[in-house]
């Protein structure tokens, strides 16, 4: 086995040249090159040690020889014998030197063969009997050429193309009486089965979420229930399987079939002479899984690799199971207390410190995260390769806030697993991270080429399609998604603001009023958009009617996320209206309520607006400090913002460019157009303002966090108007007049007096 077959690299020729060299290696010493007790030691030595040079192990072996072996067993593929008749040519010249007694005496320290021949003096004739092996290893060369490694073809295959292959694990019945396996062997199971680059697993909490729809009250996804999940959401194949036990030893039972015919692919069994080894088993289990899909890893070789993850006891193995479901849950501390002791049991369990992590991160407890992300890295040699890329992906996505190697991770993931969705997925929220639009939305494609039926994933594709500009797509595609599930919120969220996108103020609202009646959450979203819409068109009135309602419904159904997006907006609509002091009392709640990113920039807005410039200030400290590029970057806005109130563009604008190079936000375009408008560089303010047209999917949501704030969009045509004015451009009364259009039924906005007046004259 060679060292990129170990590593699961692509395979060539080499591979087979290496092979050969260990043949020559063992006829030559009657030594295997790379010994080991467990198939681990010896893949460890494949891929970090030196074998003992033949001519130690054999004193007859000349150095030409030894020279040879090591060009064909080089670790780097590119340092071997490239070739077949490359080492024919090399072994049939050491044939002909050492029949005429003619041997080189020197050794290439690098291991590559020598070519400096001494004819003089004449060199002692070589043994009968040592002459004897060189000719047999010329004559095996002949073959070599022509298809030798039939051993080599016959242990381990080349991989080959696959397309997915989408799996559903369901319940394993647990027939033992002993709790110790409910839902512990499913997870393990399936890091096994990921082994195989075309496997891709549906996630189990989310298929729990769709049998609680199909089959109400159902405690186990047994293989009927896990069908009808597969069929609904177009998985390809399911697993089910059982454990039973007589005396020490236990039998795992497995059957693999089609989701949508019920029909058997295959069924296997596996026996674990004791509760120790039941892991085992069910690496062995998956492995037959595993070649029965198509896998042509063999089995000894899928062992070996499982001998690096498989978790070190059957305990931390069902803590680890637990910890799952209680994250599938949203139950983070729960989460964290059985991750807790899974590493307890297992400190080596690089998973486990990872869960750890991500339910910490969703905790809001950003620190902890770090912590046990690094912990899980400095486990990462217990893990998959899979895992491991993974692990890094999502450490440098959430944790240190770095796209650009979060992407480097994810686009080498997917490279080598195209099947893996979350690795997909991951790649084009990063993109996404990123505001390259455009690569989110190509990836997530690729993503529900692979699941069609998988409702968050078409979601995020129609929310990047928005995000985009491509309104259209975005519409097509949230339609697609609340056919499948009416009552998914985020899909009207998505179709109200694309229609919005596309001037269909009509379709808009009729989307926002369908939404009002799906639940609270429903109606908390709906009451947003729809005073977002009002606010679009310039009716605070209006908008503060639907807020006053809605907030206090946050309140009392416990959501202060969305009640504090509702007292920004609602303290922007009084500040309209000049009732500074309603705003004022709305922004206390809405400090009180959340320490968001995005309800911390508008309420800095707002106390500037009401002359309290130190609480803006010092809400610009707050997210100053934290890590999210974002929230950086709208800390210097705020402090520009701050400089153009007190007429200082030049000072803004610096600020404004700063923020800009943390992050290309669409509300820093924005300012900083606004900002040279100031300081009457009207060239380099049409320039940022034309990107912010051009980016308008972004404002449909400016803090990418589908929270509506297309109300900042008509102003944009306003300022747009005031940069070509300035730059004596007929145009300017055209985007006047679109601005106009736009806010025709305004209340009262200084910008449409402004816009009025200009476009008269």
């Amino acid at each position: 086995m060679s060292p990129e077959q170990v590593k699961g690299d692509e395979l060539d020729n080499r591979t087979d040249i290496f092979s050969f060299g260990l043949t020559l290696y063992e006829m030559a010493t009657g030594q295997l090159a790379f010994p080991g007790k467990t198939a681990g030691i010896i893949m460890e030595a494949i891929l970090n040690r030196a074998p003992i040079p033949p001519t130690v192990m054999n004193s007859q072996v000349p150095p030409q020889m030894e020279d040879i072996i090591n060009k064909a067993i080089d670790k780097e593929p590119q340092m071997r014998y490239q070739s077949a008749a490359e080492i024919r040519t090399d072994l049939s010249r050491l044939k002909r030197e050492a029949a005429s007694g003619v041997i080189s005496a020197s050794h290439a320290a690098s291991g590559a063969r020598t070519t400096a021949r001494f004819i003089s003096p004449p060199m002692p004739r070589v043994r009968p009997a040592y002459l004897k092996w060189i000719i047999a290893l010329a004559a095996v060369s002949v073959f070599a050429e022509g298809g030798l490694f039939l051993r080599q073809r016959l242990m381990v295959r080349s991989p080959v193309n696959h397309g997915p292959v989408s799996v559903l694990i369901a319940d394993f019945t647990n027939d033992t009486a002993e709790p110790i396996f409910d839902g512990t062997l499913e997870p393990m199971f399936g890091v096994a089965l990921e082994g195989a680059s075309f496997v891709s697993l549906y996630n189990r909490g989310q298929a729990r979420k769709v049998a609680a729809q199909l089959r109400p009250g159902a405690t186990h996804l047994d293989e009927g229930l896990a069908r009808l999940v597969g069929v609904r959401e177009g998985v390809g194949v399911i697993v089910a399987g059982s454990i039973t036990h007589r005396g020490d030893r236990y039998t795992i039972l497995c059957k693999t079939v089609d989701a949508m015919t019920g029909k058997a692919i295959a069924s296997n069994k596996a026996e674990a002479r004791d509760k120790e080894t039941v892991l085992r088993a069910l690496d062995e289990l998956a492995a037959r899984v595993r070649a029965s899909l198509g896998d042509a890893t063999p089995e000894w070789v899928q062992l070996a690799q499982a001998e690096t993850f498989t978790a070190g006891s059957l305990e931390a193995a069902h803590e680890y199971a637990l910890g799952q479901d209680m994250q599938v849950a949203g139950k983070w501390k729960d989460a964290i207390e059985h991750y807790t002791k899974a590493v307890d049991l297992d400190p080596n369990m690089g998973r486990a410190y990872a869960g750890i992590g991500v339910s910490y991160f969703n905790s809001g407890r950003r620190q902890e995260a770090e912590k046990y992300y690094q912990l899980a890295l400095s486990k990462i040699d217990r893990m998959t390769d899979r895992e491991k890329y993974r692990t890094r992906g999502v450490y440098y996505l959430v944790v240190s806030h770095n796209p650009d190697k979060a992407i480097e991770e994810l686009t080498q993931l997917v490279k080598l697993y195209p099947a893996d969705n979350l690795g997909m997925a991951g790649l084009a929220l990063a993109h996404f991270y990123k505001r390259d639009m455009h690569g989110a939305l190509e990836v997530a494609r690729r993503v529900v080429d692979l699941w069609p039926k998988n409702t968050p994933q078409r979601n995020n594709l129609g929310l990047y399609a928005m995000y985009a500009g491509n309104f259209e797509s975005g519409i097509r595609e949230q339609q697609a998604v609340i056919e499948m599930n009416p009552n998914f919120v985020l899909a009207y969220v998505g179709l109200a603001l694309s229609r919005m996108g596309k001037d269909d103020l009509e379709q808009a609202r009729e989307t926002w009023r369908k939404l009002e009646k799906i639940g609270p959450d429903g109606a908390s979203a709906a009451a947003t958009g729809l005073a977002d819409m009002d606010l679009y068109q310039g009716r605070a009135a209006d908008a503060i009617a639907i807020l006053e309602n809605a907030v206090a419904d946050d309140e009392q159904n416990k959501n202060p996320d969305a009640a504090a997006v509702k007292w920004t907006t609602l303290a922007q609509a009084y500040l309209l209206l000049d009732r500074p002091g309603p705003a004022r009392t709305a922004l206390q709640h809405a400090l009180a309520d959340s320490k968001d990113t995005s309800v911390l920039f508008w309420s800095s807005r707002i106390a500037e607006s009401l002359g309290e410039d130190a609480k803006a200030l010092d809400i610009s400290k707050q997210l100053s400090v934290r890590l999210e590029s974002d929230a950086r970057a709208y800390a210097k806005l705020i402090q520009g913002e701050l400089e153009l109130k007190h007429h200082k563009a030049s000072e803004a604008v610096a600020l404004f460019i700063e923020s800009q190079k943390i992050a290309d936000t669409w509300l820093g375009r924005f300012d900083l157009g606004r900002a040279y408008l100031d300081a009457g560089a009207f060239a380099e303010a049409d320039s940022e303002l034309e990107a912010c047209l051009k980016r308008r999917g972004e404002s449909t949501a400016a803090f990418l966090d589908e929270q509506p704030t297309y109300r900042l969009f008509p102003p944009l045509y306003y300022y747009i108007g005031r940069a070509q004015e300035g730059l004596k451009s007929p145009a300017a009364n055209e985007s006047y007049k679109t601005f106009l259009a736009l806010r025709q039924n305004a209340d009262r906005d200084p910008l449409v007096t402004d816009a009025r007046r200009r476009s008269a004259n």
